[in-house]
């Protein structure tokens, strides 16, 4: 079992469903299902979240800041671009974090089998049943994956840095949990086969370190809210940095982004992996004001920045 495994199985687990399980015979018919039926209607019973939404406690209410990459409980604080046309290749090593991104996104939506059947050996290589597993996960809420960048170690496994925090269903308490998940090939997968994953979860020591900070309602991040490798000057490029009329400039501060017609000033600044950024900010402009989130994207680097599909390159300071 892994370490994330056994954190997860101190908590009380609900096994009345994987104590019902039974190997169906395909032939056989149970309550008018064959056996694919029942196959389908436990999932759809352990993917469905019946506990409710999280009861946040009044001393949690807020917008959850996770560590930071670089600080404690937060992924390493690596830099490099990573190459964006081996990742579109399902295959490649870059894109082996796309199958933990998906597992973090059917935590988040409570589907749990789904989520189990990412890890090899058709979920089994997660240590739990499908029950123990719905049970576990069961526990968490406003779950959030943050992957960082995969490092071969062999041309059948992947090691992958992942930050998973949210809050406790419980009480709404946020936790942060840091650590690596091994990634393997997925035999059945290589082929480009429709609903095919070309990785799965082999291995996970996630473990708890690190503290989520709380904003309270109304509040915000604050200075430093956006890290200091995305601050600076930008535009089209080096040539335009200066100019008069450059409707292209933009300066990113701590706290603020200042576009040719327009100020936002940052309400959240979460990151989504070493490079990339997930940025909330108030705008006025034109006598109006508006919130938008978008994503920083840094490359080349450091010195491109793409915000939606627009890039842009560092001025020089």
């Amino acid at each position: 079992m892994n370490r994330l495994s056994q954190i997860s199985s101190i908590a009380a687990l609900t096994l009345i469903l994987a104590g019902c399980q039974v190997s169906p015979d395909a032939d056989n018919q149970a309550n008018g299902m064959n056996a694919a039926q029942a196959d389908e209607a436990l999932d759809n019973a352990l993917n469905a979240n019946d506990s409710g939404t999280t009861s946040v406690q009044p001393e949690f209410l807020g917008t959850l800041v996770p560590p930071a990459p670089g600080e404690q409980g937060g992924l390493p604080d690596d830099r490099t671009p990573l190459n964006e046309a081996a990742a579109r290749v399902p295959t490649s090593v870059e894109a082996s974090g796309a199958t933990i991104q998906l597992w973090g996104l059917a935590l988040a939506q409570g589907r749990f089998g789904d989520a189990y059947r990412l890890y090899a050996d058709s979920g089994r290589g997660s240590g739990m049943t499908e029950a123990q597993f719905s049970s576990a996960y069961n526990r968490y809420s406003d779950v959030q994956v943050l992957v960082g960048r995969p490092q071969s170690t062999s041309n059948q496994r992947v090691k992958v840095p992942v930050q998973m925090y949210g809050r406790m269903r419980e009480d709404g308490r946020p936790f942060n949990m840091i650590g690596t998940m091994t990634l393997v090939r997925n035999p059945g997968g290589q082929k480009g086969e429709s609903g095919q994953m070309a990785w799965l979860i082999a291995e996970s020591d996630l473990s708890p370190r690190g503290t989520v900070k709380i904003i309270p309602p109304g509040g915000e991040t604050g200075a430093g809210a956006i890290p200091q490798a995305f601050r600076g000057n930008w535009s089209s490029s080096a040539a335009a940095c200066g100019k008069p009329g450059d409707n292209m400039r933009l300066a990113v501060g701590a706290d603020d982004l200042t576009f040719y017609e327009s100020v936002g000033k940052v309400t959240q600044a979460r990151p989504l992996s070493p490079n990339r950024l997930s940025v909330t900010a108030t705008y006025s402009g034109e006598g109006e004001s508006w919130t938008d989130t978008a994503a920083l994207t840094l490359s080349g680097g450091g010195d491109v920045l793409t915000i939606g599909s627009v890039k842009r390159v560092r001025c020089p300071s």
